[in-house]
C-alpha cells in the first residue's frame, strides 16, 4: 500500500475557499452597483410627466442576477416605440432585445375611453387647446374644455394610426453601465 501525505493541503483549501468567498462578495457588489447606476441613468432618461414612469422603475440584485424592472404599464410602448416607429427601431437593436421587445407587440391593454383620459389629462397639463386666462393659467371653462378634449381626440387618433417615436432610457441606461460591470467583474478575477 502506497501512502502519500500532502503538507499544506488543508491551507490551500482553506485559501482557494476565502477567495472564492472573496470573488462572490465583490461580484455581487459589481452587480449592485450595476443594477443602482442603470436605474439612475435609466430614470435620468426616462419621460417625465408626471413622475410614475421614473418611479416605477428600480434596480436590484437577485443571487448574480441584476435586475432593472420598469413596473409603469405603458413602459414598453415609451420604450420602443408602436406601430411603424417601433418596426424601425426595434430591428437595430440586439437580437435578445428584439425578443425582449416582441414580448410586448399587440398586448395593449385598456378601453379606449382610458387612453382617451390619460391623453385628456396630458393635454390639460400641457395646456394644449384650453384657452389661458391672464395669469396663464389654463381656464376650465366649458369651451376650453372641449376644445382641450377636442385636442385629445386627435392625439389619440394619431397615436392609433401612426404609433409614437420610442424614446428609449432602460436600453441606453444598460449599454451605457456593461461596460463598467465588465470592467468590475473582469478586476475580481485578476489575480
Amino acid at each position: 500500500m502506497l501512502s502519500i501525505k500532502l503538507n499544506g493541503l488543508d491551507n490551500l483549501i482553506a485559501t482557494v475557499e476565502k477567495t472564492a468567498k472573496r470573488a462572490e462578495s465583490e461580484t455581487k457588489v459589481a452587480l449592485t452597483k450595476f443594477a443602482k447606476n442603470t436605474e439612475t441613468e435609466a430614470k435620468r432618461l426616462a419621460p417625465a410627466n408626471e413622475g410614475r414612469l421614473r418611479n416605477s422603475i428600480n434596480g436590484t440584485v437577485d443571487g448574480f442576477t441584476a435586475k432593472i424592472t420598469v413596473t409603469a404599464d405603458y413602459a414598453a410602448y415609451l420604450e420602443f416605440g408602436t406601430r411603424k416607429f417601433a418596426a424601425r427601431y426595434v430591428a437595430t437593436l440586439p437580437q435578445d432585445w428584439q425578443s425582449y421587445a416582441a414580448t410586448f407587440r399587440g398586448k395593449g391593454g385598456g378601453t379606449f375611453d382610458q387612453f382617451i383620459q390619460d391623453i385628456m389629462q396630458w393635454v390639460r397639463q400641457k395646456g394644449i387647446g384650453g384657452l389661458k386666462t391672464k395669469s396663464g393659467r389654463t381656464s376650465e371653462s366649458k369651451s376650453s374644455l372641449d376644445a382641450m378634449q377636442q385636442a385629445a381626440y386627435a392625439i389619440a387618433l394619431n397615436i392609433l394610426q401612426n404609433g409614437i417615436r420610442p424614446q428609449p432610457f432602460v436600453y441606453p441606461a444598460v449599454t451605457k453601465n456593461t461596460p463598467v460591470l465588465e470592467a468590475d467583474i473582469k478586476k475580481v478575477f485578476t489575480v
